[in-house]
C-alpha cells in the first residue's frame, strides 16, 4: 500500500485540530496505532512537536491513581 498525499493527509488530520503548531502525542491500545500517526506526522507531514506514548493505554490504564477524563462524557446530557 502506498500513503495518501501530504495534502490529503494534513486535510484529514487538520480537520480534526491536528496542526504543526501544536504539541501533539499520539496512543493507542499499545502503540502501534499512535506509531504509524507518528510516522505519518513527523516523517511524512514535518511535524516538530510530535511525539509517540508507545506504553499507550496499557502502560497508562495500568497505573493507579492517574487522571482518565472522558471529554464525550462532558458533551453527552446524562438521560434522567
Amino acid at each position: 500500500g502506498t500513503f495518501k498525499s501530504a495534502d490529503e493527509l494534513q486535510q484529514l488530520y487538520g480537520s480534526k485540530g491536528v496542526t504543526a503548531d501544536k504539541d501533539v502525542v499520539a496512543y493507542c491500545r499499545i502503540g502501534e496505532r499512535s506509531s504509524h500517526t507518528w510516522f505519518v506526522l513527523k516523517e511524512l507531514l514535518g511535524f516538530r512537536n510530535v511525539k509517540n506514548y508507545d506504553g499507550s493505554w496499557t502502560e497508562y490504564g495500568s497505573v493507579v491513581g492517574v487522571p482518565i477524563e472522558n471529554p464525550a462524557r462532558e458533551r453527552e446530557p446524562t438521560a434522567v
